[in-house]
């Protein structure tokens, strides 16, 4: 890979408490397309997601993001720099408006101005939202509920998003409904670091794959190459 890429990590160590998670992680997002991050439960991929975000400190090694040291700069101020978390489980807030939900996700200075263009471009993708953009998200099923998460991350206009486990607990209707939307945002030229169990769906939405397992990098390549992989033919694929 000749370009330098949009975010590199290197000999990343963190976790929660005295509890160590991550063991020395090096990965590498390219501009454009998806990057899948696969791996059990308990591998470390929220750990690791939640480490990019700001969420977590950095106990050791480095995060860069276009080119920039961000390892020890505030949660709010990546969002701002434009990379922008989407979290597990979709923490949307229950007593807003699915339109409310939208405006809090431009709450950073560089999105705020332009929430009306923005806004119209979620909406394009999320019909469902513009439909129901009055109704209160408690009042919205779990798979509307993900597409206000990944909507109110587009809100904040994000270089780079940070998409952990979008499908979980979703219907298998509703999921492949959520892998379609990734390949229309991606289409649409947002880049994705994409943390997902479902490794047959992610490694078919992606350009390039890291398998973590107890915290660290055990394969990495194109997704096809992975897919490839006995190791994750045997451990994911079922073959």
């Amino acid at each position: 890979m000749s370009a330098e890429p949009m975010l590199q990590v290197d000999d990343l160590a963190g976790g929660y408490g005295d509890t160590a998670i991550l063991h020395g992680v090096d990965l590498q997002v390219q501009s454009g397309g998806a990057t899948a991050l696969l791996g059990g439960n308990g591998a470390g991929k929220t750990t690791l997601m939640k480490t990019l975000a700001g969420l977590l400190p950095v106990r050791r090694g480095r995060i860069r993001f276009l080119g920039e040291d961000i390892s020890r700069l505030d949660c709010d101020k990546r969002v701002l720099a434009g990379l922008v978390l989407v979290p597990e489980g979709r923490m949307v807030f229950p007593s807003l408006t699915v339109q409310e939900n939208l405006r809090l996700g431009a709450i950073n200075p560089r999105a705020r101005v332009h929430w009306h263009s923005t806004l119209e471009q979620v909406y394009h993708v999320f019909p469902r939202l513009k439909e129901r953009h009055t109704q209160h998200a408690l009042t919205l099923s779990g798979g509307e509920q993900q597409m206000l998460a990944i909507g109110r991350g587009m809100m904040a206009m994000p270089r780079l998003m940070l998409l952990d486990e979008p499908t979980l607990g979703l219907s298998p209707l509703m999921a492949q409904h959520i892998f379609g939307l990734v390949h229309t945002m991606v289409e649409g030229g947002l880049t994705l670091l994409l943390a997902e169990q479902d490794v047959r769906k992610a490694l078919q939405a992606s350009n390039h794959a890291y398998v973590l397992e107890n915290g660290r990098v055990v394969i990495q390549g194109g997704a096809s190459e992975v897919a490839s992989d006995p190791r994750v033919q045997s451990a994911y694929l079922g073959l």
